[in-house]
């Protein structure tokens, strides 16, 4: 069955029990474009793939890959045969550099009042100090607490989906907001020096996600958008 091509990529995406997410670095913004042009071609219909997206990054020659799954039994399975066919990719497009891959399952998700279309893809990817399963909830249940209550959600954020990394070492934030702009200014709205992309709140609650026990301080927030999908 062949892959049909769409411009939408919600990630709180029904039946989706699992993804695999990954960042690569091209050399230059044809290259971008190249390579995002391939995976989409090269990938084949597989028993449980729901979607593959491809986003581009809007600061740097970064693509986000996200391909959602049925459970990870067909993640893995499909991973372990072939994978995004990586030849195909490579041969139309030398000089990947593929940063990391994190399969990975849903955990929770925080869905604001506010309505309109998701024009940015923010990823957070969070690492812990050490490969803690506990602590990767927790952490994700700290930023639930201080979304859930904040009395002014920050304006541009429609949805907050978290997910925890295969190996116990990452949690991963994929938030969809109305545009980059909304993002930049949400960020502002906190001043915690621990927050080494900003904060988009002070309270009490917001600064614990930041002190938390279990979490390293660097980590990273990239904001991309999408530039097309397959499904089956």
């Amino acid at each position: 069955m062949p892959m049909q091509r769409t411009f939408r990529a919600p990630i709180r995406q029904s039946g989706a029990g699992a993804i695999n997410p990954s960042l690569w670095t091209l050399e230059s913004p044809a290259a971008q474009q190249a390579a995002a042009e391939a995976v989409l071609s090269a990938m084949p219909a597989s028993p449980g793939l729901l979607r593959l997206s491809v986003f581009r990054g809007l600061e740097d020659l970064t693509l986000f890959i996200l391909s959602q799954w049925t459970d990870a039994a067909a993640r893995d399975a499909f991973l372990a045969t072939n994978g995004t066919p990586r030849a195909a990719v490579d041969e139309a497009v030398p000089g990947i550099r593929r940063d990391w891959r994190e399969p990975s399952s849903p955990y929770r998700s925080f869905v604001s009042r506010e309505r309109g279309e998701a024009g940015c893809l923010v990823v957070v990817r969070q690492p812990l100090l050490r490969s803690d399963p506990q602590a990767q909830r927790d952490w994700v249940d700290t930023v639930m607490a201080a979304l859930e209550a904040d009395p002014h959600p920050p304006a541009g954020l429609l949805s907050a989906t978290f997910f925890l990394s295969d190996d116990g070492a990452h949690a991963i934030n994929l938030a969809e907001w109305t545009s980059a702009d909304a993002h930049h200014a949400a960020l502002q709205r906190g001043t915690d020096p621990r927050a080494q992309h900003g904060s988009i709140g002070d309270s009490p609650l917001w600064r614990a996600v930041r002190s938390h026990p279990a979490i390293r301080a660097e980590h990273e927030v990239r904001r991309f958008q999408l530039l097309g999908a397959v499904e089956p």
